[in-house]
């Protein structure tokens, strides 16, 4: 489809800022003259439109196991399964935030491979986050999972299987960690 936009912004400004996100209020109307006065726009701070503004990655082990995380998230006050994933810092390319934040969650390095980018919730998100598949991780040389982020757990092991499960389940929600965990190739015989 082309042609005009049905909806534009009349006006932005922001609400609030902290080190990481930008909450703008955008004055929008529609080609009916419908209007929204303070339509929400959550940005990652300091990054351009376009740009990957966070990125997630889903460790897979040499032996075909993949590697999540159960994070409690004050958000929804609920735990969640989730890969490690986490913010493209100003300068930074995707590429080495995904391995920076697989070392930092997990202490694991890997061979990474994009998978390309998503809009998570592109309704009032508007930044886009880099997908990758980290494969054959081993534990990084002296290297520990940090766990200073706030309700950031321990990276656990598990089959594919196990981890459909958790899916099935609802005990995994977040859209990014099941989206990765559905492009994970499956190996014949792999649990």
């Amino acid at each position: 489809m082309s042609g005009e936009p049905p909806v534009r912004r009349i006006a932005r400004r922001t609400a609030l800022e902290n080190r990481v996100w930008r909450v703008d209020l955008d004055h929008v109307v529609d080609a009916n003259g419908a209007e929204v006065r303070d339509y929400l726009v959550l940005s990652a701070r300091g990054h351009a439109a376009g740009t990957a503004g966070g990125v997630a990655v889903l460790p897979v082990l040499a032996d075909g196991r993949v590697v999540l995380l159960r994070n409690w998230r004050p958000a929804v006050d609920a735990w969640s399964w989730e890969v490690p994933k986490g913010f493209v810092e100003p300068g930074e390319l995707p590429a080495e935030a995904a391995r920076r934040e697989l070392l930092e969650e997990t202490g694991l390095a890997g061979t990474l491979e994009s998978l390309g980018d998503v809009w998570s919730e592109p309704a009032a998100l508007a930044t886009h986050a880099g997908l990758y598949m980290a494969y054959g991780c081993v534990p990084a040389p002296g290297r520990e999972p940090q766990s200073a982020e706030l309700g950031l757990g321990q990276p656990q092991a598990m089959t594919h299987a196990e981890a459909a499960a958790l899916a099935a389940s609802g005990a995994m929600r977040d859209a990014v960690s099941l989206l990765l965990l559905a492009r994970l190739p499956r190996r014949p015989g792999a649990g």
